[in-house]
């Protein structure tokens, strides 16, 4: 079977068409809520406009170190957080259609926190990838969203496969995802990158218009509107991939049978 991005995006939208009510409220809960409370309650992370080097013996590379060491420890537990609640929130949408035939919400819910550890365990393996080339693509940051893309699209099926191919375990799901994508590559990380770009665009003008407002025309509730469509982007970018994690699943997981 040929996969298509045409295809993909079609089966997506009217998958959003026919269930925007219960996709949104999930995604409210687990995505855009803490992404808005991150935004509105904790501080940026330090300033880098001021660096020049990052030499270690640089006196500003130095103070600006110590000074994010100190935010890390005061406030990186709360990314974390909210992170662990997007992923939470991706895979329990991908529940409400992979979980079982005609379930609710709150059992869908139920079921995707059943899993999540060992959906934890499989996310953590697949992200070591990443992790290892990080510090390449510290020094070439324009490869940074075509290699998210390119490994997230291999491992794309890994949430569907813990969902709907039960009893599954992590390592199983990693390997049933690469055997199912496999041909199928660069039309998923295409579609990937897409939502990605299209997240990373629509944000970027309301991020800098909070920071703008938060510097010289402090307004709390112009900066809750414009935090709330920020975070509002991120919400809807996590729809739109659990989506494309369910079309790809039943289209090539049928196509395999």
């Amino acid at each position: 079977m040929r996969l298509r991005a045409a295809t993909i995006y079609a089966d997506a939208w009217a998958a959003w068409r026919r269930d925007w009510n219960a996709l949104t409220a999930v995604a409210g809960a687990f995505v855009l809520l803490p992404q808005l409370a991150l935004l509105l309650l904790v501080p940026a992370w330090p300033d880098t406009s001021g660096l020049t080097s990052t030499d270690p013996a640089d006196p500003a590379f130095r103070a600006w170190t110590e000074t994010f060491g100190a935010w890390l420890g005061a406030y990186g537990v709360w990314y974390v957080v909210a992170l662990a609640a997007l992923v939470f929130g991706q895979f329990a949408i991908v529940a409400t259609y992979l979980a079982g035939a005609r379930v609710t919400v709150g059992e869908a819910l139920g079921a995707a926190l059943r899993l999540a550890p060992r959906f934890v365990l499989a996310w953590t393996i697949w992200t070591l990838p990443l992790a290892l080339l990080s510090p390449l693509l510290l020094w070439l940051p324009f490869l940074i969203m075509p290699a998210i893309a390119l490994i997230g699209a291999r491992m794309l099926l890994v949430g569907p496969a813990i969902l709907a191919a039960r009893p599954i375990g992590a390592v199983g799901a990693i390997g049933r995802s690469f055997r199912l994508t496999r041909g199928h590559t660069l039309v998923l990380a295409g579609v990937m990158l897409s939502i990605l770009l299209a997240q990373f665009l629509a944000a970027m003008p309301f991020l800098a218009l909070d920071q703008w407002v938060t510097r010289y025309a402090p307004n709390p509730v112009a900066r809750v509107m414009v935090d709330a469509v920020t975070s509002g982007t991120s919400a809807l970018a996590t729809i739109a991939t659990a989506l494309v994690q369910v079309v790809a699943w039943r289209r090539l997981n049928s196509s395999s049978s």
